[in-house]
Parts: structure tokens; sequence; C-alpha cells
């Protein structure tokens, strides 16, 4: 049976937002995740990057001043062994900035791994790292944005390095990502972070209801 123009236009607009809603939930169940490559180890410093920004709004809040921000990737295989000890991250590390009651004294570089479990809120197998620099009495607030900048984490190389690591890579996957308070008194997971969304996915998202519009129209002019 011939679908009327109205009938059509209304099925293809239904397809359109179940489309949409089954690329919300897909994006929904990375909502607190970030995909981390690696690579090097033998003869190099083993490097985690990720490709897109991670934002970061914080859920809880601390009345502590002069705390620093501390990013935390969750429970990566064998990363205690990759960085066993804190030291320093090299150079081309990411920067983060904030939005809200000033969680960060401008913009900041990533420059230090701290060997997990460093603070309550973490356990082995974690990657920990911030900024020393970010010196200002700082208050993290419930509501505040953190956004930390693409990029990679390595040690700088000796005495810390990563490079003599000769065991299995962790794998490239998604892998959950939070921010804590850094303080073994008050250490709370105080909020997780979402990738910004990849290019593709507005890609795909597009795609599909161009084809929705440009498929009504030709059933209008056929009608």
């Amino acid at each position: 049976m011939k679908l009327s123009l109205p009938s059509f236009c209304r099925q293809t607009a239904i397809a359109l937002l179940v489309t949409a809603s089954l690329l919300a939930a897909t994006t929904g169940l990375r909502a607190q995740t970030v995909f981390l490559t690696f690579s090097g180890g033998n003869g190099s410093e083993v490097k985690i990057t990720w490709s897109t920004p991670i934002v970061y709004t914080l859920d809880n809040g601390t009345a502590i001043s002069a705390v620093n921000p501390t990013f935390v990737f969750q429970s990566i295989t064998n990363s205690q062994a990759i960085f066993p000890i804190s030291g320093a991250a090299a150079g081309g590390s990411p920067t983060y900035t904030s939005t809200g009651a000033g969680s960060t004294d401008g913009t900041q570089t990533i420059n230090i791994f701290a060997a997990p479990p460093a603070f309550n809120a973490v356990a082995n197998n974690d990657v920990v790292f911030y900024s020393t620099n970010d010196t200002a009495n700082t208050f993290l607030t419930a509501g505040d944005v953190i956004t930390l900048s693409a990029g990679f984490l390595s040690y700088t190389g000796s005495p810390n390095s990563s490079a003599g690591y000769t065991g299995a890579l962790p794998s490239n996957a998604y892998y959950t990502t939070f921010i804590t308070d850094g303080s073994n008194t008050y250490a709370s997971n105080l909020g997780s972070g979402s990738a910004v969304p990849e290019p593709s996915t507005y890609a795909l998202i597009t795609g599909v209801a161009l084809l929705g519009f440009v498929t009504c129209r030709r059933q209008k002019h056929a009608v």
C-alpha cells in the first residue's frame, strides 16, 4: 500500500527520532569513560593518549583550600608496573581549565604522576596525575566544569623511565575517569568525566537527518 505524504513523513520522523535515541543511548554508555590508547615500552617511554578533550562536571564539593584537582584513569591493567612511582610527566602533556568558583588558577599543565594508591579515592592500577603549579587557593565546588585537553601522558625519562617496560601494554579501550580532591582526609570522587563526542558522531546524526529530508522531498515530488 502506498503511503500518503503526511504518513510517510511522519514515519520518517519517527525513524529519525529512534535513530537519534539509539545514538544518545550509545553515547550515554560512555558518559563516564574516555578511549585511551597505549604505546611504547621496549626502549621507549610508554604513552597514554586520548584524542578528544575530557569534560568533568563536579557533582560534589570540598571546602578545603589549596587543593589541586587530581585526575584519575581507573583500573588500567599493568599500569602500576608501567608507572610504579611518582614522577614528572613529559613535556607536551595536556592542560586543563575550568569554569565555576575557581577550581583552577588559569590554564595549568599536567606535570606529575602520583603512584597509586596515593589517595583514598584511588586504587592500584589507577593512573593519577595533576599539576603542582596550580598553587592558588582552590575551592572545588559542585557545578564547576573542568576541561582536560586532548594529549598524552608519559614519564619525562630517567630516573622514572618506563622505556624499560617489556610486559604487555594495557588494552586500547574505554576507561572510567574522574576527579578527586587529592586529600587523604577528604578524598572523594568529586565528578565524572565525559569525552567530547567524536566528529564522526555528529556526522552520523547529520547524515541520517539529511537522508530523511531528501527521501521525504522525493516522495513529495512523486505524489
